[in-house]
């Protein structure tokens, strides 16, 4: 037990570095440190978490201090703000903070009050000027108004996902268990039908707005089948004959009948402008990601210490950030 915990205490500051892009360069939160690399340095918090970026501004969560330091991009200039208990996700809408403290069962607006949420919130997505948040143990998904800051909708879908994601239409819950995503209609704020993927998927990415041929492109990461799969999202089913019928004057396939396969079980996917990743979480192992194979980029990283950018990738490792440009 004494080796256990002495195991846990070395290496748990390996682990507390987290990097986002922003507008103005990559941020990095670490050691008690925020900076954009090469431009400034400030103080940060203990225990960096998730990060949310504005345009103007970055917000980065400790959850186990309950606090949040609001960082101006252009000067550095940081405010603390304590939070309720254990904030996980953070989001900015438009010039609004919003911040979801899971054992508090609260979304906070920093600065303009708070919603009530059901048990175990854990999904946070910003749509439409809509907050989203999901539930897990009552599978709950809660419809939130930015301006006046109140509940909107409430619906109630099946229990235990562990990703969401939101297009302009759509929620896309996964379901590892059932090896499932299912659909809610922002719309009309009900289920909407549910779609097999893989075998135990469990993370969701947008890695495609729709375009003529194809609906929004999900990407998909199932660490049992050691894949991650590209599907279509939601569509009316005029569209999806719409976009079948020109795929099949020009002889499209959709994806190229070609899922990426990896060495080891990928549990993560994040994507963004064409490109994505793929992260292995039990051995910190990160992938770049292509229709035709997987690339490794870097072992050993932290759950928060990599970060896709315009140009390619960016991460830290053994105290250092690295940046490389990715293809597409």
């Amino acid at each position: 037990m004494k080796a256990l915990l002495l195991a846990l205490v070395v290496s748990a500051p390996l682990f507390a570095q987290s990097v986002a892009s922003t507008p103005r360069g990559v941020l990095v939160a670490h050691d008690k440190v925020i900076e954009l690399h090469g431009k400034w340095k400030t103080e940060g918090v203990s225990s960096p978490g998730a990060i949310a970026i504005s345009n103007t501004k970055a917000a980065v969560l400790d959850e186990i201090h309950d606090r949040v330091a609001i960082v101006d991009l252009a000067s550095g200039t940081t405010t603390f703000v304590n939070t309720r208990s254990t904030p996980i996700a953070a989001a900015f809408a438009n010039n609004n903070l919003l911040i979801l403290d899971r054992d508090a069962h609260m979304l906070e607006k920093i600065g303009g009050g708070s919603v009530e949420l059901a048990d175990d919130p854990e999904l946070l997505a910003v749509k439409n000027d809509r907050a989203y948040v999901y539930s897990r143990i009552d599978g709950v998904l809660q419809e939130i108004g930015i301006e006046p800051f109140a509940l909107l909708r409430t619906v109630r879908v099946t229990p235990f996902a562990t990703a969401m994601q939101c297009d302009a239409r759509s929620a896309y819950l996964v379901y590892p268990r059932d090896g499932r995503v299912r659909v809610v209609d922002l719309a009309k704020m009900q289920p909407a039908g549910e779609f097999r993927v893989g075998s135990v998927p469990t993370d969701i990415a947008i890695a495609g707005d729709p375009t003529a041929l194809t609906a929004t492109v999900l990407a998909v990461a199932d660490p049992s089948a050691k894949r991650v799969w590209l599907v279509e999202g939601s569509q009316s089913s005029f569209r999806a004959f719409t976009r079948g019928f020109l795929r099949g004057i020009i002889g499209l396939g959709l994806f190229g009948g070609k899922e990426t396969e990896f060495p080891t079980g990928v549990d993560r996917v994040v994507a963004r402008g064409g490109r994505s990743l793929a992260f292995d979480s039990s051995s910190g192992t990160l992938y770049a990601v292509t229709k035709d194979k997987a690339t490794v980029l870097a072992r050993g990283l932290g759950p928060h210490a990599f970060v896709l950018t315009p140009v390619g990738v960016a991460y830290w490792q053994n105290g250092m950030l690295v940046a490389e440009k990715l293809g597409q």
